[in-house]
C-alpha cells in the first residue's frame, strides 16, 4: 500500500501592511467559493477587511483557512475585533 502526502505551499507570514492587505486579497480569492461566496468575486480587500477575511477563514475555511487566518493577525497586539464592535 502506498501513502499519498498532499503538501501545502508554504505561505510567508507578512511583515508590513502592504503584505498583510496582499496576503488578505490571495485567501480572498482562493477561498472564495467556500467562504465568501456571498461577497462580489471582483471585491479589493482594503485593511479595513482584514477582520472580515480572517473570520471568514475561521468560521469556514477548515483547518487550513484557520491556520492562514493566524497570518493575518495583526503584530502590534491589537485586536481586530475591536474595530468591528459598535460604540
Amino acid at each position: 500500500m502506498r501513502v499519498t502526502t498532499i503538501l501545502t505551499p508554504k505561505i510567508a507570514t507578512p511583515q508590513n501592511r502592504n503584505e498583510r492587505v496582499e496576503l488578505a486579497n490571495q485567501l480572498f480569492r482562493e477561498f472564495h467559493t467556500r467562504c465568501f461566496w456571498h461577497s462580489p468575486r471582483d471585491l479589493v480587500i482594503i485593511e479595513e477587511l482584514i477582520p472580515f477575511v480572517v473570520k471568514g477563514l475561521r468560521k469556514h475555511g477548515g483547518r487550513r483557512g484557520f491556520i492562514l487566518a493566524g497570518k493575518l493577525q495583526s503584530k502590534d497586539g491589537s485586536s481586530d475585533r475591536e474595530l468591528l464592535e459598535c460604540r
